[in-house]
């Protein structure tokens, strides 16, 4: 157990604020770097990439990035237990080096194989260390104010994604794709280490706890982990799909690369919105209803709007949409899991509740990348669309049975 250390009440201490500020710092790299990589995804599979990226496949292209994004949940289990176990600070710094470790790697790559080890594997390594600690901190810091902390630290993501991907695609023209991924593997080291340098809880940490303590698995049988679990399944097999092709879709329906770039960069500061709105809401609304009312609208409008999408309107449309309510999902989900299982261990339940994230993340992308190469020569995006928004949209009904099986029933009380 962790033994208080006198801090101030939650709520009140001002290194609380320095704490949500670091954390927002983290989110804003490590999810502005993965939520942009549609940007590489685009150039990579263009006449202007290297000449053994020629005769790539999309679905080749497109493991890049999946194997950076499973690679950060599917650890979630170990780096949770890793950043408890070490502490915050640690887990942070160390996954910083290994982020910039695997960027920088990647601009000296000959091979797609070396891009799957370093922007792929290596990446998404240094991730897991890094996210974990950084939405789990603020909630040793506040209470009463928890999702509107968490919501700032999360919407980090969507803020990077809207800056970091309009600043990829102009590295790119301006200085050439592996310059890029120098600065932003600078970024991660420097940007990322940094702000971890000053994450710390408000409690003391027993020396020796977790390794006495046994990792516990029991909570696997749990209705409310269960449901979670099938929940951040079904949306992570749709949720990256839209940040990985809505670039190439738009150069598809006979947009500039700049323009399609550009409605990555709306979804995401859409998605930021959605993170931090949303929160000062969600405590009223009720945190599980809302997490079910993101994850339905962001499958309708992929399946309702993004099917008929070719115009910049009715793509800038639909990227604001999925973007706000995509985003708001996940800004609410740290508060439930805060709610159900409490504060100890919390970065160990996240971590395995966020597992399998990772395993959506590993089939989702390269089955989307499937069905758009099987479609060739004749391409369409119709299969894509379907698979992702009807994903995050069952994504929904899982969410709906936890609220029913909470309430015993009474799927109207708020909660």
């Amino acid at each position: 157990m962790e033994v208080d250390d006198g801090s101030p009440p939650m709520d009140s201490s001002w290194y609380g604020y320095v704490i949500v500020a670091c954390c927002f710092t983290i989110y804003f790299i490590v999810f502005g770097t993965e939520h942009t990589f549609g940007v590489y995804q685009e150039y990579y599979g263009s006449p202007h990439a290297e000449p053994w990226l020629k005769n790539t496949s999309e679905q080749g292209i497109t493991m890049i990035g999946t194997l950076a994004t499973t690679f950060t949940y599917l650890l979630g289990a170990f780096s949770g237990r890793f950043a408890d176990m070490v502490g915050y600070r640690v887990s942070a710094v160390l996954g910083a080096v290994i982020m910039g470790a695997g960027m920088i790697g990647a601009s000296f790559a000959k091979s797609l194989s070396t891009l799957y080890i370093c922007q792929g594997v290596i990446l998404g390594v240094g991730s897991s260390l890094v996210y974990l600690p950084a939405v789990s901190c603020p909630a040793h810091w506040f209470e009463r104010y928890r999702s509107i902390a968490i919501g700032v630290v999360v919407c980090g993501s969507g803020l990077g994604g809207l800056v970091l991907g309009p600043l990829t695609q102009y590295l790119i023209t301006a200085v050439g794709v592996q310059w890029t991924l120098r600065i932003q593997g600078m970024l991660c080291l420097f940007g990322i280490g940094g702000s971890g340098m000053m994450l710390k809880t408000r409690v003391k940490r027993v020396p020796g706890q977790y390794k006495r303590v046994p990792m516990d698995f029991t909570i696997c049988k749990e209705v409310p982990f269960l449901t979670l679990t099938m929940a951040n399944f079904l949306t992570s097999l749709g949720y990256m799909i839209p940040f990985f092709f809505l670039s190439a879709f738009a150069v598809f329906h006979n947009q500039t690369p700049k323009t399609g770039a550009l409605m990555i960069g709306i979804m995401n500061g859409a998605s930021l919105l959605g993170r931090l709105s949303l929160s000062f809401v969600t405590d009223r609304v009720g945190r599980i209803n809302m997490l079910f009312i993101c994850a339905l609208i962001s499958g309708l409008s992929i399946l309702c709007i993004w099917s008929v999408a070719s115009s910049v309107s009715v793509l800038a449309v639909f990227s604001i949409i999925y973007g706000f309510t995509c985003g708001g999902y996940f800004s609410v989900i740290p508060s439930v899991i805060a709610d159900i299982y409490g504060l100890d261990r919390l970065t160990t339940v996240t971590g395995l509740l966020y597992g399998s994230i990772g395993f959506g993340y590993l089939i989702g992308s390269p089955v989307s990348a499937w069905l758009l190469d099987i479609t060739k020569p004749n391409t369409t995006y119709i299969y894509v669309v379907i698979f992702s928004g009807g994903a995050m949209t069952m994504s929904s009904f899982a969410v709906f049975y936890l609220k029913y099986w909470r309430t015993k029933g009474r799927w109207w009380i708020h909660g």
